[in-house]
């Protein structure tokens, strides 16, 4: 069973502030980093470092794509379907992060807007029925993405960030598995009050997963509901901790852990994360998160 992660690349542009920039305002940051992100990028090097076989598919620039092909290498991600741009320039970042570990992003999608029908139907005719695909929502063509992979029988994951009116676009009954955050949930479901409830309704066959922050996260799925708490610990950058969590969850599902399991094992490698500056650098391994003590 194979894991396909048709997603974003993206060059993170961190810049460490005392709060974050107000209009009108200029402020001289702390520091400035230069790493490897973007969600897609993110959740396949979690994938990876929670054990799954994982292809990455996307599309990066020539003059500036070999950095984030590489990241993905070290971290045991295949390679093979990311096309390679000669006139487009990466995806990038722009990331403030606070004292408190808050972060406010703006994104430029550069090649991971580039992705054509003809790129899609080459990556998915190395993939069957019963291989996951996990999309986010910084790349193009992701209706036809999931209608294709709809039609092959694999098992679509969604983790629709940033939500935008792109996402109403969607063929949103293919998903198999909803990730979402509060303010994704109550956006799809149209309400904050119940959104869960609301969504649970409006998408009977799919599993629903709502992260709650410093809550924990809720879990539902045929009628079944789980509740996982989060692992208090002192957060130094929350850039790419939802991104953990969702590669560690759906790894850990494709690797046959129970539910229980999974969230567990997601919300450890989460709270790690959290303690950890960037992105993709800040992603534990397995064995961290299986020593990981609170």
């Amino acid at each position: 069973m194979k894991i396909l992660n048709f997603g974003s690349l993206n060059l993170d542009y961190t810049y460490r502030l005392d709060h974050f920039v107000k209009p009108g305002e200029t402020e001289a940051s702390q520091s400035r980093t230069l790493a490897c992100g973007g969600k897609g990028l993110n959740q396949s090097v979690a994938l990876a470092k929670c054990g799954a076989e994982v292809y990455h598919a996307g599309a990066v620039g020539k003059l500036d794509g070999d950095i984030l092909t590489d990241t993905l290498k070290r971290a045991g991600v295949n390679t093979d379907r990311i096309r390679v741009l000669g006139d487009v320039p990466s995806g990038s970042a722009f990331i403030q992060v606070t004292e408190s570990g808050e972060n406010a992003i703006v994104l430029d999608g550069g090649a991971n807007q580039a992705i054509t029908k003809q790129d899609v139907t080459e990556v998915l005719s190395g993939f069957e029925k019963g291989d996951w695909l996990v999309l986010q929502n910084e790349i193009s063509e992701i209706p036809y993405i999931m209608e294709k992979a709809h039609e092959l029988g694999m098992k679509i994951v969604l983790n629709p960030s940033p939500m935008n009116d792109s996402v109403r676009k969607m063929p949103l009954e293919y998903v198999d598995y909803f990730l979402l955050n509060e303010a994704e949930a109550a956006a799809l479901a149209g309400n904050a009050e119940g959104a869960l409830a609301a969504l649970i309704r409006r998408f009977p066959n799919a599993a629903i997963l709502i992260t709650l922050g410093s809550q924990g996260c809720v879990f539902s799925e045929h009628g079944k509901m789980t509740a996982q708490p989060a692992f208090p610990v002192k957060p130094v950058d929350t850039t790419g901790a939802g991104d953990t969590f969702t590669g560690f969850f759906i790894g850990s599902l494709a690797l046959g852990k129970d539910t229980a399991q999974a969230l567990e094992t997601a919300a450890k490698a989460a709270a790690i994360s959290v303690t950890r500056k960037g992105a993709s650098t800040s992603i534990p391994s397995l064995e961290e998160v299986n020593q990981f003590v609170f």
